[in-house]
């Protein structure tokens, strides 16, 4: 019985893991932008992290896949205050700061291209065949 107690425990948490939402508030925009971050871009940022329940301020150097969710579409210079629930910030393994809702201010200094990943070869491969062709490729290279 504890087996079957421990997996549901393990799919409760898989469930609310995907529900977490990241609370997102634009606190600067620039009002001009040539670059937006994406998945997958190396990210330099300036951040402050506080504990939601009281204000604490805590350091790290760690991200947390919070982060993935509330950086995206974002310029350099700008801006973000991210809520980020536990499941998508440290969860349990946090030192002293497991199960809990973090808020960082976080600004985006520079955005640099990061390696090619699979998502951006499925973007690349127009016709699905698992190939590059030169329709691809040109499509591609035109959309640069």
């Amino acid at each position: 019985i504890p087996s079957i107690l421990h997996l549901f425990l393990r799919f409760i948490t898989c469930l609310l893991e995907q529900d977490a939402v990241v609370k997102i508030e634009v606190l600067h925009k620039p009002f001009v932008c040539f670059q937006k971050s994406k998945y997958g871009d190396i990210l330099l940022v300036h951040f402050e992290g506080f504990l939601e329940s009281n204000g604490t301020m805590f350091h790290s150097r760690d991200k947390q896949p919070g982060w993935d969710k509330g950086l995206k579409n974002m310029c350099p210079g700008g801006r973000r205050e991210l809520i980020i629930p536990p499941a998508l910030a440290y969860g349990k393994e946090g030192k002293g700061i497991a199960h809990r809702t973090l808020i960082f201010d976080i600004e985006i200094m520079e955005i640099r291209n990061g390696p090619r990943s699979h998502e951006s070869f499925q973007e690349m491969d127009l016709n699905d065949d698992w190939r590059l062709s030169k329709p691809d490729v040109g499509s591609l290279v035109r959309a640069q």
